[in-house]
């Protein structure tokens, strides 16, 4: 005899937490050989690294940057499918 199994997959609402703090961030990824590195540090204000990244580009001539947005969610049970 064969053991049959048989899954039930759920739903989740997920939404921000708005307890929680949004943070944005951003590292100079420009650079021949390797990037140059430089970062903003978590800000909680996205001008606050949009000014760094305006600074920097004026002193270094760097175009290049990766950003990040950081935030938290919540995660709520829903009905079972």
């Amino acid at each position: 005899m064969g053991t049959t199994r048989s899954y039930r997959f759920r739903n989740y609402d997920i939404t921000p937490d708005p307890m929680g703090e949004t943070t944005f961030a951003a590292a100079c990824v420009s650079g021949d050989d390797a990037d140059c590195g430089a970062a903003s540090g978590e800000q909680v204000e996205k001008t606050d690294v949009d000014r760094w990244i305006a600074e920097h580009v004026r002193d270094t001539g760097h175009g290049r940057y990766r950003r990040t947005i950081a935030d938290y969610a919540l995660a709520e049970p829903g009905d079972w499918q």
